[in-house]
């Protein structure tokens, strides 16, 4: 439910960045680099859409802003412990899916892996994109190949 919660949460901060054609700013020509919004940003970005849809008063803005900034804070501090237990799930998972497959499926899903994660790196370099979506995370460290 925690995670549930989380994912409304993250998705609704991230929607803007998530949904192709509703970027409303100009496009810059060239390639600049691109850097990942700070969640101070993501924040600000989130508070000036819903002043905009929402028609938000003066008087509004600044309460929504600060319990914006305490539900992130708060974010943090329980991703802060959920982020090892997801870990360890996460390679429990991967482990026995390896299990059950032969060596030659294995060797072949390791090398799967090792390209998601380097897709991962990739698009963590490049900023966020418009097609990557938080419910699909990058997976993590994959096993060494064994004959299981």
């Amino acid at each position: 439910m925690v995670i549930f919660g989380m994912g409304v949460v993250t998705g609704g901060l991230l929607v803007r960045h998530v949904q192709p054609g509703r970027d409303r700013r100009p496009q810059r020509s060239g390639n600049p680099v691109r850097m990942a919004p700070s969640p101070g940003m993501l924040r600000f970005e989130f508070l000036r859409r819903m002043q905009r849809e929402l028609d938000l008063s003066a008087e509004q803005r600044e309460p929504i802003d600060r319990i914006l900034k305490e539900g992130q804070d708060r974010m943090k501090k329980l991703m802060e412990t959920v982020e090892p237990r997801r870990r360890e799930e996460l390679k429990r998972t991967i482990d026995e899916f390896r299990g059950v497959l032969t060596p030659e499926q294995q060797k072949r899903f390791d090398e799967l892996l090792l390209q998601q994660q380097q897709r991962a790196r990739e698009q963590r370099k490049a900023g966020p994109s418009r097609q990557h979506s938080p419910q699909n995370p990058p997976l993590t460290n994959p096993p060494a190949a064994t004959n299981s």
